[in-house]
């Protein structure tokens, strides 16, 4: 799916969590129960087909094992695919978001009233493009699995449709480690302290943003039923470029932090 959409000014949304258990930032958000139906209804279409054309299926480009897996494309969206794009739009903004408040979010204990404005005034300038390269359903059955992949572009997503009726009996039952039919993603090494892998089991409706590098796989699970998800993989642009701080901020920056470094001593 070839799509790039303006998201001409950029929000904080609070529906929308950022997780960061490692480094990269993973966020987290929710479909609208309009998109859900929508994108259901494509999967019950594609699924229900004795077989797929060479342009629906895309099974051969990607890693997992899975019953099917079908193009989502902007002519299979019809009239929907603007609610797809105002989704992916959000998330991307989101993410977007992150990366630029990772560094100063992880000192605003530090932060001075006048780094905290520029910072503000920085973000209302941020004016994005969201492209999305290409997007896919999968349909996963007893077996099924991901094993451990990136994917291309900058940001990728995953969204849950639909998870077999006794999944949750079977995540209850196993004795060791609860993870069919879950996403992991992975970063860095095993070691005393340092997380190195994060587990998300699949909520109806959720969708998750993530760098495309990020190392993710998918378990299986044996419940009878079906599994729906859709991927997709995005390219971010920031048409405004000027959003960092001037020389002449960073030192109003500079002399107020001097200027309170000389109250502090003087208390």
């Amino acid at each position: 799916m070839e799509a790039v959409s303006d998201v001409p000014q950029v929000e904080r949304d609070r529906e929308w969590t950022t997780i960061r258990p490692f480094g990269p930032s993973i966020i987290r958000g929710q479909m609208s129960p309009e998109l859900q139906k929508v994108l259901c209804g494509l999967f019950e279409q594609q699924g229900a087909k004795n077989e797929l054309t060479p342009e629906e299926d895309n099974q051969w480009t990607l890693a997992g094992n899975n019953k099917r897996e079908f193009l989502i494309t902007q002519d299979l969206l019809g009239e929907n695919a603007q609610m797809f794009q105002d989704c992916i739009n959000k998330g991307a903004s989101q993410i977007y978001l992150a990366h630029v408040n990772v560094t100063w979010e992880s000192q605003q204990g530090v932060a001075t009233p006048l780094h905290k404005k520029l910072i503000a005034e920085n973000l209302d300038k941020i004016h994005l493009t969201v492209g999305i390269h290409t997007a896919w359903g999968n349909i996963s059955v007893a077996g099924d699995f991901n094993p451990a992949h990136q994917h291309t572009g900058e940001v990728s997503g995953v969204g849950y449709l639909k998870m077999p009726e006794n999944i949750e009996k079977e995540w209850l039952t196993e004795d060791h480690d609860p993870s069919a039919g879950m996403i992991n993603f992975h970063d860095g090494r095993p070691n005393t302290g340092a997380v190195h892998m994060y587990r998300v089991k699949p909520v109806v409706g959720d969708i998750y943003f993530f760098p495309a590098w990020l190392p993710h796989s998918v378990h299986p699970f044996r419940s009878e039923g079906e599994r729906w998800s859709f991927s997709f993989n995005l390219s971010i642009q920031n048409l405004n470029e000027d959003i960092n701080l001037t020389d002449l901020q960073k030192a109003e920056l500079r002399n107020e932090r001097t200027k309170l470094l000389k109250e502090f001593a003087n208390e």
